[in-house]
């Protein structure tokens, strides 16, 4: 239940009264103790913690107020609502000094009970709220720093002994409601006693926190955990899930977000789709700079045109081989230095647009982010540096969406009579991501895949229609249609007559 109450009345049959007099779960609220005597209060306020305290005044031993002072002495933060038959100004003056949520006389109705727990649940969640922004916004702040003044990380409840890992994702595009998600997870994750923030979509994928209330908890076991909720949640849709290393201490924050960082980049080099640091690890991690050498070799076989090799050399120079540990900050500094060098080398004049492929380095970064092979990859920062030589060697050899864009409609013209051609079949085999391609063919030729694959289709059909000695049905099967009838249907929409008519000259 969300909200704990403690109930203290010195009487047991109004304690009974109080217990039945309401649908608690209604209002997902438990009992977690009663109490009879002030002191009896204060000792069960301390053992079970609760969210609200509903207090009676006139008891034996310590009355109410006293333990409602006692209670606010000890910090204790709990609402308590002060019940009592006597209807005395010094009563309530001094519960309004000791802030107490609220003040009922008895006897009071169910109504009246009721309507004051639901004001009093929705203070605690308005608090819960701001607290929740709160510990966010410091978070959010650790993941980039470890300074920072111990005195608030203790009062946000950031403790040194606790356990934390940061955890990265990224939902397909069919995911609607986050918030779904992160409920989710919260309520899967609460089950091994570890709370979750989630500091929402900031990079391009999502930041979870999730913090260890009792023990520290293996990267394999949340890993695990993720490939359950994967299992048993298909809706959740993860493309992807990178855990980082579990750190001890909230300062220690930014160094499992590094770590996560550094899955998520080298996810193109392992198989599935939830991974963690553990396995980022047994990755080949030597430090490797670019040299004169690299990119003369590179020049020399672009200048022969011997693109085999150009590939080979641009995977070692960008750490692109599988075992090899990658990190998109290399590939940057690497591009952004070879560039440079290639520009040098071709003795680089103002017809040269270097800034402006400079500039591409965001481009990049992003482009790359969204790869989830390694070959895809290796095609865009292949397709980069190729744009780079052609700009110094004056060859038309198209900028990356040409290039691609060429690709697409060259695998369309030698598969269009498959039936079960799709632009995930196109997108896998061209080693890029789906919507990518959809995107990129779209922006160069102003059509989308689908309709250019039905343009071809009809080009096709039209050209064996034309030659007089096909069926439809014929017709229907070697365009990638999957009956005569859809044919005909489709050609009629699309040419404004029917193959028949076609066929006898109607309408050429």
């Amino acid at each position: 239940m969300k909200y704990q109450v403690l109930l203290v009345d010195d009487e047991t049959i109004y304690l009974q009264y109080l217990q039945s007099m309401i649908p608690w779960k209604k209002w997902q609220c438990e009992i977690c103790g009663c109490a009879q005597n002030g002191e009896e209060a204060i000792h069960m306020a301390e053992e079970k913690n609760p969210d609200i305290i509903f207090m009676d005044i006139n008891m034996s031993k310590l009355d109410g107020l006293d333990a409602c002072q006692a209670l606010r002495t000890k910090e204790n933060r709990a609402k308590i609502i002060i019940m009592t038959a006597y209807n005395e100004f010094s009563f309530a003056h001094r519960a309004i000094k000791l802030n107490v949520f609220d003040y009922l006389l008895k006897p009071f109705d169910e109504g009246e009970l009721e309507e004051t727990l639901k004001k009093c649940i929705c203070e605690i969640d308005k608090e819960r709220m701001q607290e929740q922004e709160q510990r966010k916004n410091l978070l959010n702040h650790l993941l980039e720093t470890d300074t920072l003044d111990t005195n608030r990380m203790q009062t946000e409840g950031l403790l040194d002994n606790q356990w934390y890992v940061a955890v990265l994702f990224q939902n397909g595009p069919k995911v609607s409601g986050k918030q779904k998600i992160y409920d989710l997870l919260k309520q899967q994750f609460l089950g091994l006693g570890v709370d979750s923030y989630f500091l929402g979509n900031q990079k391009g994928y999502e930041i979870v926190i999730h913090m260890m209330q009792h023990k520290k908890i293996s990267q394999q076991k949340i890993k695990g955990k993720y490939l359950e909720i994967q299992r048993n949640h298909p809706e959740t849709e993860f493309l992807w899930v990178a855990v980082g290393d579990v750190v001890k201490g909230a300062k220690m924050l930014s160094e499992t977000y590094r770590h996560a960082r550094l899955v998520r980049e080298n996810r193109v080099k392992m198989t599935g789709t939830v991974h963690s640091y553990e396995e980022v690890q047994k990755l080949r991690a030597e430090v490797t700079f670019l040299s004169s050498n690299d990119t003369n070799l590179l020049i020399r076989a672009f200048e022969k045109k011997d693109y085999e090799q150009v590939d080979q050399i641009i995977e070692k120079m960008f750490n692109l081989s599988s075992g090899q540990m990658f990190s998109f900050q290399y590939v940057i500094t690497t591009y952004y230095s070879l560039v440079t060098e290639i520009y040098n080398y071709y003795h680089y004049s103002e017809e040269n647009n270097l800034t402006n492929i400079l500039n591409t380095q965001t481009s990049l970064i992003s482009e790359i982010s969204l790869c989830a092979t390694k070959e895809q990859m290796l095609e865009l920062v292949r397709n980069y540096v190729y744009e780079v030589f052609s700009d110094c060697l004056n060859v038309r050899l198209g900028n990356k969406k040409e290039i691609l864009t060429g690709k697409i409609e060259d695998y369309l013209q030698k598969h269009y009579s498959d039936k079960s051609l799709s632009v995930n079949q196109i997108a896998e085999n061209l080693y890029f991501e789906n919507s990518y391609i959809r995107r990129v063919f779209k922006l160069q030729t102003g059509k989308t895949i689908v309709q250019r694959l039905e343009e071809i289709r009809m080009e096709k059909a039209r050209e064996l229609l034309a030659k007089g000695n096909y069926r439809n049905s014929e017709i229907a099967e070697l365009t990638g249609y999957c009956d005569q009838y859809y044919f005909s249907k489709r050609f009629k929409l699309l040419c404004g007559c029917t193959p028949s008519e076609y066929q006898a000259g109607k309408f050429r």
